[in-house]
């Protein structure tokens, strides 16, 4: 039947193979009956076994809550995999269980989201959080520490991301599986769902970025194992997208003529160009989901041309995406130069500096500076994001030291500070809890990558050691011993997490565009004179 049936007994074996028949037919309820029935019989586990099989039943009941909306179900899947958590160790792995535990607050927190009250507000999203930091916690695991690719980890991931406004992180996400398992039903069907939402989130489109859409459900349709009522969900979609692109005058041959040709634009780009697309690391709209020519500059803008907008604001918010732009750009080069095999001027450096062997092996040197330095300034460039959205919603006292990961409600905070937790929940723009859920991901008590300001802050103070080797050296003059000042980190790990960190803060970065961008659309100007018809136009605005 399957790799896990050797576990069970056959009965027990039937028995999952009826409910997962009745779950692809939608018959929920019946499976929930069958599944409880079985677990009437477990409230006494004698063996591994037994645990595994209701670990096992937990899940189904988490995959129907998902699917189905049965919320009851859901809970009931969570309590019994929070509760068999430590009977699991050694039978069941500890990303598995993590998973697991994604999967069953993602399910909830879909449920509370389609109730009629819901908003999508930081207050709002406590399931869609811990869901993402469930996957996180098994990502780390499964990537960080096993080098594997578990691409339903990876997809339920960006799933998570997509469902606190991540966009850019959650197709970077897809595209990960699709490099590796370009057939994967779900990835295709996800990333051509996401997309669509890109649409709508972004207020661009084009025909590329639709029939791209089309052809994801397409690919998706092609497997065999997936459910008849979610190919019937997919080919209404198919049919809403032809419909549109029909309207639009579509020409299918036009379109696969310009792919031909975008296989040989991206030819065309600098071999840096290239990485910085392949990497996540550009800040092009186009990017997102094509790297032909028009991803060729980092053309992000706030506004859209062409378009009416109040005046107050807009000019100060790009102004601040200047400087966004302009520091990203400085630490993917520093990273890039860092981390490739590239000749540079650089490179002739290391030999002017002679540093005094003590056997450690630290890896110091030009190239240790810049990716140190790459990773320093993403911080940075978060820091400002915050200040400029204190700027844009009155959030912050004159002369507050504002740090992205925890000025959204600060311990003891000040009258306007305490206020201020209430004032953000007032604002209905996802892309603003798309930055909040961000912030939580770095939030030094909470977060699943606090260690990453962590080693800001030692760099910055203290000292940071990169070792070229996983040994610390043999240390012979005891330089590390019972020496908290120093933080020792493997170079091959800091290389990985410093490129996460540029990716988180390359999404902030069209996060927080997407925030002003909606938010100008909601703005309505009063009076003539105070509306400006768009046209700002590049600094550097040539043809190439």
């Amino acid at each position: 039947m399957d790799q896990l049936s050797q576990y069970f007994s056959v009965e027990d074996n039937e028995l999952r193979k009826r409910i997962l028949g009745l779950m692809n037919s939608i018959k929920f309820d019946e499976a929930i009956e069958i599944i409880n029935n079985r677990l009437s019989l477990l409230n006494n586990c004698t063996s591994k076994a037994d645990h595994f099989l209701k670990s096992e039943l937990a899940g189904f009941l988490i995959d129907i809550g998902d699917e189905g909306g049965h919320e009851n179900a859901a809970l009931k899947g969570l309590s019994i995999i929070q509760e068999e958590r430590e009977n699991l160790k050694g039978i069941v792995s500890d990303e598995s269980i993590e998973y697991n535990l994604g999967n069953a607050k993602s399910s909830l927190f879909k449920i509370q989201r389609k109730k009629t009250d819901f908003k999508d507000i930081p207050r709002n999203i406590k399931y869609a959080i811990e869901s993402k930091n469930h996957y996180w916690k098994s990502y780390k695991i499964t990537v960080d520490r096993k080098k594997k690719l578990w691409p339903e980890l990876i997809i339920n991931l960006a799933n998570a991301l997509s469902s606190c406004g991540r966009i850019s992180e959650s197709l970077q996400y897809y595209d990960i599986v699709l490099v590796k398992f370009p057939d994967h039903p779900m990835a295709n069907a996800s990333r051509a769902k996401e997309l669509l939402w890109l649409i709508k989130l972004s207020g661009v489109f084009s025909i590329n970025l639709l029939y791209q859409s089309k052809v994801g459900y397409e690919k998706a349709l092609m497997s065999k194992y997936v459910p008849i009522w979610q190919r019937d969900i997919w080919k209404k979609e198919i049919i809403k997208i032809d419909t549109f692109l029909n309207e639009l005058g579509f020409n299918e041959k036009e379109v696969h003529k310009e792919l031909e040709e975008t296989k040989k634009e991206n030819e065309t780009l600098s071999n840096y160009r290239k990485y910085c697309i392949d990497s996540h690391l550009t800040l092009s709209e186009h990017s997102l989901y094509c790297n032909c020519k028009g991803a060729r500059r980092d053309d992000l803008l706030i506004c859209t041309p062409f378009q009416s907008f109040d005046a107050d604001f807009i000019p100060r918010m790009e102004k601040i995406l200047n400087r966004l732009k302009s520091e990203l750009s400085l630490a993917r080069l520093l990273y890039y130069y860092s981390t490739e095999k590239n000749e540079n001027e650089f490179n002739t450096f290391d030999s002017e500096v002679m540093f005094t062997e003590l056997f450690d092996s630290e890896y110091i040197g030009t190239k240790s500076e810049m990716l140190r330095t790459s990773f320093r300034l993403c911080f940075g460039i978060l820091d400002k994001i915050a200040m400029g959205i204190c700027l844009l919603f009155d959030l912050a006292n004159n002369n507050e030291n504002i740090y992205f990961e925890n000025f959204w409600k600060p311990n003891n905070a000040t009258i306007k500070q305490k206020e201020r937790w209430e004032k953000i929940n007032s604002i209905y723009n996802i892309s603003l809890v798309a930055l909040y859920t961000q912030a939580t991901d770095l939030n030094s008590k909470s977060g699943e990558w606090n260690f990453f300001k962590k080693w800001r802050n030692t760099l910055e103070h203290n000292q940071f050691v990169l070792f070229s080797d996983k040994e610390f050296g043999n240390d012979i003059f005891n330089i590390y011993k019972n020496n908290p000042d120093i933080v020792g980190i493997d170079k091959e790990y800091f290389i990985n997490k410093t490129l996460q960190m540029l990716q988180l803060t390359r999404s902030a970065i069209f996060n927080f565009v997407y925030l002003v961008r909606n938010e100008a659309q909601k703005s309505k100007p009063k009076e003539e004179e105070k509306t400006i018809k768009h046209t700002f136009r590049f600094k550097n605005d040539y043809e190439l």
